[in-house]
């Protein structure tokens, strides 16, 4: 799982969905690897939801990444909220 470097300089118009394909790529292998550890689909990308909301949550507040919290505190966040839906 690798995340390709932007073909495109940030003004161009292709630039976001570059990213998009980028990340679909990566976020399927995350997908598969995690079924295969035996977690559902569906609770996945629920999961990766969550996460992602409190990464963007994160960086609102402080778009410093070396001060933002741990990805595995947001995730053992995200799962505990999850289960207490």
């Amino acid at each position: 799982m690798e995340v390709e470097a932007p073909r495109y300089p940030p003004s161009h118009p292709d630039r976001d969905l570059e990213c998009q394909e980028t990340l679909d790529s990566v976020m399927r292998d995350i997908l598969d690897q995690a079924n295969q550890k035996g977690w559902g689909t569906v609770e996945i990308m629920n999961g990766m939801e969550i996460v992602l909301k409190h990464l963007r949550l994160a960086y609102a507040e402080d778009p410093d990444p070396e001060e933002d919290p741990e990805l595995e505190d947001l995730i053992d966040k995200a799962l505990d909220q999850s289960s207490d839906a």
